[in-house]
């Protein structure tokens, strides 16, 4: 007899919650980063420090940039409906397609309908309006997808997907396709979309196997790996704040101590940042419901 479980479903309202908070931040960040002039200053400064550099860190993310090509994008997101059918989780494909599309088109729809961009300082370089990065989109939705469809691999796949995520995303700031808040803002349209759906997958897992006893258990790496994640991501998002502190004011577009101290602020936020996501991902999935033995099932 299945036990009905009572009280609110945690983890997909702190889902939703979250899914409503990256929205609100992409707001945000087109709003200072390309809305204000001291914004647009601290992007340029990170490009062109990013552009300075010629460290192992650059040269690693502009060959994890590059990887993101169509026809890996497309062999990635097929292995995720083959995973999906092999683990028996067709289920998943409209929700994982919907994640992986509404992402990329958002963004499309942001950079090319919602938001303009205007000079709003002398020595910021005059280009087309290109918040969010469509390049990192793409890495991060497939990543995402792929991490989400992975079952008992799900713990590595978030460690390389976080890796791939962050150095496609710092890769194009490295080969200067794009500036920083080009990069956040990417990744953060992909997470609202991962929030959003957790939030309804989380709703109907709770409705096939409303208490725990009838989920899957989480798995010991998947949580270790949460738990890693989140706290490498906690240090590397403090390592940017202090960082980013300790700039001062005011910003120098020109000094190359200035914009070499800017981009590894930069570094240090987007990948403290995908971190974060990865780890609330694995948090805040709701197991699936368990799978009946073959002694239980009905002959």
């Amino acid at each position: 007899m299945r036990r009905r479980r009572s009280g609110v479903p945690v983890r997909p309202v702190l889902s939703g919650l979250l899914a409503l908070l990256c929205a609100a931040m992409v707001v945000l960040l087109a709003r200072i980063a390309v809305g204000t002039a001291s914004g647009q200053r601290l992007d340029q400064l990170t490009l062109s420090g990013a552009q300075l550099d010629t460290g192992p860190v650059s040269q690693v993310v502009g060959l994890a940039a590059g990887t993101v090509s169509l026809p890996v994008v497309l062999a990635a997101l097929a292995c995720v409906a083959v995973i999906a059918v092999l683990r028996r989780r067709a289920d998943l494909l409209v929700p994982l397609a919907v994640l992986v599309g509404g992402a990329n088109l958002s963004t499309q729809a942001i950079k090319h309908l919602v938001v303009t961009r205007e000079v709003l300082g002398p020595g910021i370089d005059v280009t087309p309006n290109s918040f969010p990065s469509g390049h990192t989109t793409l890495a991060a939705s497939t990543a995402i997808a792929l991490v989400l469809v992975a079952g008992r691999a799900r713990g590595p796949v978030a460690v390389l997907g976080a890796l791939w995520t962050a150095g496609a995303g710092i890769g194009t700031l490295a080969l200067g396709w794009h500036r920083a808040s080009d990069v956040a803002g990417a990744i953060v349209v992909v997470a609202t979309w991962t929030f959003l759906m957790l939030a309804v997958d989380g709703v109907l897992q709770y409705r096939r196997a409303p208490s725990a006893e009838e989920r899957e258990p989480r798995r010991g790496i998947e949580v270790a790996t949460a738990w890693a994640l989140g706290l490498a991501g906690a240090a590397g998002m403090v390592l940017g704040v202090v960082a980013f502190a300790a700039l001062g004011l005011p910003l120098l577009l020109h000094e190359p101590g200035h914009q070499q101290a800017a981009y590894r602020t930069t570094v240090a936020v987007i990948s403290g940042g995908t971190a974060l996501w990865m780890a609330m991902v694995l948090m805040l999935r709701v197991p699936e419901p368990r799978r009946a033995s073959r002694g239980d099932r009905v002959p």
